[in-house]
């Protein structure tokens, strides 16, 4: 994201600033290491050359010539002492650049975190907006599937209802045609055969008991399916009970996740500064693990080529000698076979030189 990449951007910044300081020091260093060797070199000769002096003024015995000598002397050693003063006041105007630049080092270092917290700032501003759209997104999905869901129960309802209906209008015309018809074929009878009217009116109260018990069984059917719909409809209602309980559960588990995020948020910080810390550490280890490995790998070519010529010398000093044997082997199987055996001897193709 921009934010991660404006950190980034910072501390990269910061790292190549710290570099191009400390290769200027070490040019600085190096630089003061040679005026200083210089300056001791130059002394030790102006010393050793005022000593020297020293002993040739034993041997004057004119004042006036001694006095000059001695004014030469103290005019050598002035300049001594001049060239040490001069080389220590650039070591303490290098010590006060040392210090003028560390002040600018940690001014820099003040402004670079002042950005890093105004980019984490603005980060977890985008993050927490980003995480209530999100919520919100969650919560109109959990509205939206409650609705869905009691609508469809609304319309199962509805529509086991509706096949009741359908079923009970269906039976009462059933049995309505079934009495008439009954009642039609009882008076035709009746009147075309009186005398079977007794037998007919035993087979008819028995098709009427017949028909009892299946209003019965109807009656009874119609009974179970008055339960499992009451049934029906308390599961419904026990779901959207449940549907209830697990919208307030989301809600809990969202509430914990915010602080779950608050907590990441501290441990990141933590673990940014932990890492940077590292990476620097990581970075000159990297360097010096480098250059040993290209050492390594020069002193590895080194030692492969001198084997590869050993193995060389060896192989042509040994190759001569083993031609010549395997010569005189090959003459001696072809005198086994031709004058101990009497057979023809084929010589072997010339693969068994190479």
């Amino acid at each position: 994201s921009a934010g991660t990449e404006d950190v980034t951007l910072i501390v990269v910044q910061q790292d190549d600033r710290e570099n191009h300081r400390r290769v200027a020091e070490e040019s600085r260093r190096q630089e003061l290491r040679g005026k200083l060797l210089a300056e001791a070199e130059h002394s030790a000769r102006r010393n050793a050359t005022v000593a020297m002096r020293w002993a040739d003024l034993f041997s004057v015995e004119v004042p006036q010539e001694l006095c000059e000598e001695v004014e030469r002397q103290r005019a050598q050693c002035n300049k001594i002492t001049a060239s040490k003063d001069k080389l220590i006041s650039e070591i303490k105007n290098e010590l006060k650049a040392k210090d003028d630049e560390y002040v600018k080092s940690l001014k820099r270092q003040a402004e670079d975190i002042d950005q890093l917290l105004l980019h984490m700032g603005q980060q977890f501003k985008d993050l927490q907006g980003a995480y209530l759209e999100e919520l919100e997104e969650i919560e109109q999905a959990f509205l939206s599937q409650r609705g869905d869901l009691i609508s469809a129960n609304k319309g199962d309802i509805n529509v086991l209802f509706e096949k009741r209906h359908t079923l009970e209008q269906a039976f009462m015309e059933l049995m309505a045609e079934r009495a008439a018809h009954y009642q039609t074929e009882l008076e035709r009878h009746r009147v075309n055969d009186a005398e079977e009217y007794n037998i007919l009116k035993i087979r008819l109260e028995t098709d009427v008991q017949n028909l009892e018990q299946h209003l019965e069984a109807m009656r009874a059917t119609y009974q179970l399916n008055t339960e499992k719909l009451e049934y029906n409809y308390r599961v419904l209602v026990e779901r959207d009970h449940e549907n209830q309980s697990t919208i307030s559960q989301q809600r809990r588990k969202i509430a914990r996740q915010r602080e779950s995020l608050l907590a990441l948020k501290s441990r990141y910080g933590d673990s940014d500064k932990r890492y940077q810390d590292e990476n620097v550490r990581l970075t000159d280890e990297y360097r010096r693990v480098t250059e040993q490995f290209k050492d390594l790998q020069a002193k590895y070519r080194h030692f492969e080529l001198a084997d590869i010529r050993k193995f060389q010398e060896v192989w042509a000093m040994n190759e001569e000698t083993v031609a010549a044997k395997v010569k005189r082997v090959l003459h001696a199987d072809r005198v086994m076979h031709e004058q101990q055996l009497g057979l023809t001897w084929h010589a072997p193709s010339d693969d068994v030189f190479k």
